[in-house]
């Protein structure tokens, strides 16, 4: 079963939407940097080696 990536709904509550406003600059990008760390694993077939460079080699 292919999955469209174009074809996607996420549902974000208010509450959420205001305590991610509320970070500091460098708390959302912190948060951000999380989330694509947990979005490279979750890739079907993605090899860790490319994140573990990453992770040893910030940029």
């Amino acid at each position: 079963m292919s999955c469209d990536r174009g074809n996607r709904t996420y549902y974000v509550s208010d509450e959420r939407l205001r305590a991610f406003r509320a970070l500091s600059a460098k708390e959302k990008l912190r948060w951000v940097e999380e989330l694509a760390t947990f979005l490279r694993l979750a890739q079907p077939g993605e090899s860790t080696r490319s994140l573990d460079a990453a992770q040893r080699n910030p940029g």
